[in-house]
């Protein structure tokens, strides 16, 4: 190893090799206000607990602190052209239905019958529908999420229709995708994200964009391991060269 100056954490660079932002500079097109600007701040260097990774207890926490209480994206809106099409996205023990309802309106209903808790749709399903019909007892909600019909009614006088509306889950739109999040009390999306990621979000008119292909796989992994190593760098140099050219 070549031997560094002290340096205070954080600090260190490639030796003799430009930054990002002096390459971003030299461009012969000015780049946008967004792409020169930096905003970092060292977060430490501690090790990380690794029972966060296998740990049941902290999957279970977890999963009630965080997924219950963020925004996810669930699908794009060419998942969902149309009135009555619907996508199914699954999050942990939960499943949700992704549903056109009117033309600029997008609802997420929880996918269970509120009888017996049997899926509506499938996982891993999509398609277009009038109507959402429980596959066991055949107890049916409108696209709007109103109990249309409960199969032997007169068996259930306590059932009040108003009462047993699909609930939902809070959505939004935004260029193009759509979020969803089970807190209601959740903040908007653009607070949520902050101006600035909101400023690179909307220079990239990602609502313009369209999926040509969706291609999925299941990682037998925790979730964590597989998005830190797509969202670090260190890796490329080793294992993806061909896309880290130097001189």
């Amino acid at each position: 190893m070549t031997a560094q100056a002290k340096l205070d954490k954080g600090e260190a660079r490639c030796p003799d090799a430009p930054s990002t932002q002096e390459i971003i500079a030299k461009d012969s097109v000015a780049a946008p206000s967004w792409v020169r600007c930096e905003s970092y701040e060292f977060l430490g260097d501690e090790d990380i607990s690794t029972d966060r990774y296998y740990d049941p207890e902290f999957e279970k926490k977890e999963y009630e602190n965080l997924w219950t209480r963020t925004w996810q994206f669930a699908c794009r809106e060419e998942h969902i052209p149309d009135v009555g099409d619907y996508y199914v996205y699954d999050i942990g023990r939960k499943s949700f239905l992704i549903t056109r309802v009117e033309e600029n309106e997008i609802r997420a209903y929880y996918n269970a019958c509120l009888h017996r808790g049997t899926k509506l749709r499938a996982s891993g399903t999509d398609g277009c529908a009038h109507e959402f019909k429980c596959p066991f007892h055949g107890w049916t909600w409108n696209l709007d999420g109103s109990l249309q019909f409960a199969q032997n009614g007169w068996d259930f006088p306590h059932v009040k229709a108003e009462e047993f509306e699909l609930p939902q889950a809070k959505v939004q739109v935004l260029a193009g995708f759509v979020f969803i999040n089970m807190d209601h009390n959740a903040p908007p999306m653009e607070q949520y994200l902050g101006n600035e990621f909101m400023s690179h979000l909307n220079a990239w008119k990602l609502e313009d964009r369209y999926i040509h292909c969706h291609v999925s796989k299941v990682i037998p992994a925790n979730w964590k391991l597989t998005m830190e190593a797509f969202m670090e760098a260190y890796h490329v140099i080793e294992t993806h060269p061909q896309v880290a050219p130097s001189n």
